[in-house]
């Protein structure tokens, strides 16, 4: 059986949860509406932007696909890695933004000493991959041969955004 709810309490629920609904409804409706006419609010345009850029960059992590085909120690401290890029995001990704980060945080950047060490045509240094390019090439970075739990980040705007491990390190000195 159900407990005594006075008339008067029953009606004001009913109007609390009728204002509660049509909020929500005219919230979406106004949204609908900027979304899809962004030019009737001042700002909506750019507020629209940012979001869009802000969403592209959380999802960079799925969009730019790192796979690491061989990574190898040639001295103490320097570590060639080969990597085929596929760059599905639609940001262009420049070969000096990516990065390794090992478990304790420490951020390694890439080493201009890598054009030494391959061809020119095999050298990821100063190349630039656009949105829909695959490549393959290799990449030098001056990393200590102690660290463990190595992952590729790129560095953007918002700061370092991880995308791929590299599983196994192997020696050639």
């Amino acid at each position: 059986m159900r407990p005594y709810v006075p008339r008067q309490v029953r009606r004001q629920r009913q109007i609390i949860t009728q204002l509660v609904v049509g909020v929500v409804v005219a919230a979406l409706a106004v949204s609908v509406a900027v979304i899809r006419y962004p030019g009737i609010i001042p700002g909506a345009q750019d507020l629209l932007e940012q979001a869009r850029l802000h969403w592209d960059l959380a999802t960079l992590r799925w969009t730019v696909k790192i796979n690491v085909e061989d990574a190898v120690f040639w001295s103490n401290d320097l570590l060639v890695v080969d990597i085929s890029i596929e760059n599905n995001s639609r940001f262009v990704i420049l070969s000096e933004d990516l990065r390794l980060i090992d478990r304790g945080g420490q951020i390694y950047i890439p080493s201009s000493t890598s054009v030494y060490y391959v061809t020119r045509d095999q050298s990821l240094w100063m190349r630039q991959i656009n949105p829909g390019q695959k490549i393959r090439a290799k990449y030098a970075f001056t990393v200590p041969d102690r660290v463990f739990g190595l992952m590729f980040a790129v560095n953007t705007e918002v700061g370092l955004i991880k995308l791929q491990a590299i599983s196994e390190v192997s020696r050639a000195y």
